[in-house]
């Protein structure tokens, strides 16, 4: 897929997700472990955050740690406005192709925290787990599957 659709997406990430993080970390400081999911619908319409220091991803749907910051739900929705040749409603090669560019962009911009943003807080990029999936819906294993291998290499 094109990733310049997701360019605004990208660049949005690119400024706002650290400090985001950093929000995050601190109110999970003293912790061993955090785990970070970037959560999505079932037709990619926004993104919210949610945290647990379990260290387990499951029942991450329980949560109660949770923030909708504007820039992982706007800017995606208006990528996904713009989609309107692939059918993001039904599972199709087009919608999976579509969440591995989404999963790329999170990748590239979760890599690119700063390591200061962990250490201050007292944890280690190491510390976290970092995923993204769907709420509900066709691709909730395969994406949680694949953005646990790519967002923790």
């Amino acid at each position: 897929m094109d990733i310049t659709r997701f360019e605004k997406f990208d660049l949005e990430c690119s400024k706002k997700l650290p400090d985001e993080i950093k929000k995050i970390l601190k109110k999970a400081k003293g912790q061993k472990t955090c785990a970070i999911g970037f959560i999505t619908t079932d037709d990619f319409y926004g993104m919210y955050l949610c945290w647990d220091c379990t260290s387990e991803i499951a029942e991450y749907f329980e949560w109660k740690n949770a923030s909708y910051p504007s820039f992982l739900y706007q800017t995606l929705v208006d990528v996904v406005d713009g989609s309107t040749d692939i059918d993001l409603c039904n599972p199709s090669d087009a919608k999976w192709d579509f969440a591995l560019t989404l999963l790329s962009v999170l990748n590239k911009n979760i890599k690119n925290i700063p390591d200061k943003v962990f250490q201050k807080t007292g944890f280690k990029r190491e510390d976290i787990i970092f995923f993204a999936t769907m709420g509900d819906g066709d691709y909730m294993q395969e994406m949680l599957d694949t953005s646990v291998k790519m967002f923790n290499t």
